[in-house]
């Protein structure tokens, strides 16, 4: 997932990158990703929130969205809040395969795919496929389609705010950087994605895929501006994506995902093999941006790369730089100048690199070359180690019980790599180093037998801040069964 918040002044000077090409960005709406929004907003205000959606908070500031709330809420919305639930449960606190899935079914309430779904993991797989067969219901219980019909004049309202933003031919610039065409770019809008509210706002995400014909850059925007209430939504003269820098910057960033985010998976293996990066450096900064699995964060940081070097390539200098300080300084992306500079060894040698994919493998040398300590003194993060010391106390029978956590030596979020040391029945044990910003939790091998711990939400990880060395007593209440 990718939200942001742009000061306004660094939007404007997105409007000078003069980016010239022959491709068309189509601007469309897709019934079944906005069902899903509108079902998210539910899960968020049953829980206070999902997400970056705040479940507790006037959404008035998003006419549509805040419509389809009042409308959904005359029903009982049990049986979908817990589909979305139980399904997120398995896919994971991420957007991304639910989207990509959406946008490849059929248009709601017609049954099948037009595309096949691309997920290795089965039980992901067959969680999405459940569950989109769950929401095509709902769309038709809500009767969701006569609803989305008459708010067409707002959502073409929209669509035409985009439109009109999008200078002519925007993608050659892109295409020329990273030797690569797709056989179409789409623009999806969302009205319904519930953004906390400020001056700009903004959340996107940019699905590729392949058709019969070739490959489709996909991507799906919330609203970007918000709207003064007005009474009637046929009162409205402003749609909410009437903001030209946050449209073409927008395009820069969701498309740069199909560029790049394609060309990485086959590396995934190889970008694991620093994930320690992730558990023990970037964690912290990056698990509330929604990048806290490493191979989307090592992506992110390479597209927001790309946004720089375009802007160079187009004489940019000034844009460029507020780009790196919003991306660097701002939202701690701090790999970004090691990236660039990598990234110059391919902008100088496109006889050898005819494209970004032939350059991904010198790319990710960059990975090879840094380290946890590195990459925490850029972050102004600590490097000392301390000496932490658990007792646990645990309910009787518990057998084997592990700890997990954002360090190496506490098995990097594995659940079930470090067993802890038992002393008794009741009773287990351990003792590793950490870095000062430690978090854990514990099982009985797998997430779904977590540990609840006496004074901690139950789901939360433990989390700590040290400045020596230290012994904690703890006590598991229950295990998840």
């Amino acid at each position: 997932m990718k939200t942001y918040k742009y000061i306004l002044s660094m939007m404007m000077l997105l409007l000078t990158m003069n980016l010239k090409s022959q491709s068309k960005v189509d601007v469309e709406f897709n019934p079944n990703i906005a069902t899903y929004s509108i079902v998210e907003y539910l899960v968020a205000k049953e829980q206070g929130r999902l997400f970056y959606i705040d479940g507790r908070t006037d959404i008035s500031y998003l006419p549509l969205a805040d419509l389809a709330n009042k409308e959904i809420n005359k029903y009982d919305n049990t049986k979908i809040i817990k589909a979305m639930q139980d399904y997120l449960k398995i896919a994971g606190q991420q957007q991304d395969l639910s989207y990509q899935v959406l946008l490849k079914h059929h248009i709601f309430p017609a049954k099948g795919y037009d595309y096949p779904i691309e997920e290795n993991d089965n039980e992901k797989k067959e969680a999405v496929e459940k569950f989109v067969e769950q929401l095509r219901a709902f769309y038709i219980e809500r009767n969701l389609g006569q609803f989305f019909k008459d708010q067409n004049k707002f959502l073409e309202g929209a669509k035409n705010e985009v439109r009109k933003n999008i200078p002519p031919s925007y993608m050659s610039k892109m295409e020329k950087y990273y030797g690569q065409k797709f056989l179409a770019y789409k623009f999806y809008i969302n009205p319904f994605d519930v953004l906390p509210y400020s001056d700009v706002f903004w959340h996107g995400n940019g699905p590729l895929f392949r058709s019969g014909k070739g490959q489709v850059a996909n991507m799906i925007s919330s609203a970007y501006v918000p709207l003064k209430k007005k009474n009637n939504i046929k009162d409205y003269k402003e749609f909410g994506f009437n903001h030209p820098e946050t449209t073409n910057f927008l395009i820069t960033h969701e498309f740069g995902h199909s560029f790049v985010n394609q060309h990485l998976g086959q590396y995934e293996a190889r970008i694991n093999q620093s994930d320690n990066l992730m558990s023990e450096a970037f964690i912290n900064k990056m698990d509330g941006q929604g990048y806290s699995y490493w191979p989307s964060c090592v992506g992110e940081h390479i597209v927001r790369t790309g946004e720089i070097r375009i802007a160079l390539a187009n004489g940019n200098s000034q844009l460029a730089e507020k780009l790196r300080s919003q991306h660097v300084i701002e939202n701690s992306f701090v790999l970004i100048p090691d990236f660039e500079k990598k990234m110059e060894e391919y902008e100088n040698d496109r006889v050898k690199y005819k494209s970004f994919k032939d350059f991904v493998p010198e790319l990710l040398t960059v990975l090879d070359e840094t380290s946890v300590e590195k990459v925490r003194e850029k972050l102004n993060l600590p490097n000392e180690k301390y000496e932490m010391t658990l007792m646990i106390t645990v309910p009787k029978n518990s057998g084997d019980v592990y700890i997990t956590g954002n360090q190496t030596s506490i098995g990097s979020w594995n659940p079930q790599k470090i067993k802890l040391d038992k002393t008794n029945e009741t009773t287990r044990k351990i003792t590793f180093k950490t870095y000062p910003d430690l978090r854990f939790k514990f099982t009985r091998g797998s997430w779904q037998t977590e540990g609840t711990i006496d004074g901690i939400e139950e789901g939360k990880d433990v989390h700590l801040s040290l400045d020596k060395n230290t012994t904690i007593n703890y006590t598991i209440t229950k295990w998840k069964q």
